[in-house]
């Protein structure tokens, strides 16, 4: 899992930093040349669904997601227990409809050979991200809930 985490942080730097530096030329080229990159807002709009996606399973794998931890500090070990197998039945379910249209969503793509605007690449490039995010974070999920579960009995 080591090496899974380090690919998907090395995926999120990586592509921050392509996005910067495609934002950052474009608006140079726009203000020196008064012209703009066709293909930015494209690629830009494809590496921000993938690093979402990506980020959310780095949060939830370090426990940093938005949750109501006020609350659920100050319940009982079985209290406790009962709000992780709570909400991550909710995020599975919510990460599994992700999958299933997702998936629907790669068939069309694919099915009718549709291509990005700009770039001409194929759309399933940028679609993969739903239903690959959603997958890489129901694991992401189910890891923390074992690990919840788990830490709740040692105590």
């Amino acid at each position: 899992m080591k090496y899974i985490d380090m690919l998907e942080e090395t995926f999120v730097v990586v592509s921050l930093a392509v996005l910067v530096f495609i934002n950052f030329g474009n608006v140079l080229s726009r203000y020196f040349i008064h012209a703009s990159w066709a293909f930015s807002e494209e690629l830009v709009v494809i590496l921000f669904v993938y690093n979402s996606f990506f980020a959310a399973s780095i949060a939830y794998r370090r426990n940093a997601h938005l949750g109501f931890t006020f609350i659920v500090e100050r319940l009982g070990h079985r209290g406790r227990k009962l709000a992780a197998v709570f909400s991550t039945t909710l995020t599975v379910i919510l990460m599994s409809l992700l999958v299933k249209y997702g998936v629907d969503m790669l068939r069309s793509q694919i099915m009718f050979d549709q291509r990005t605007p700009a770039m001409g690449l194929p759309e399933w490039v940028a679609g993969i991200s739903v239903p690959l995010g959603a997958l890489i974070i129901i694991v992401r999920v189910l890891d923390v809930c074992r690990r919840t579960l788990r830490e709740c009995d040692a105590r």
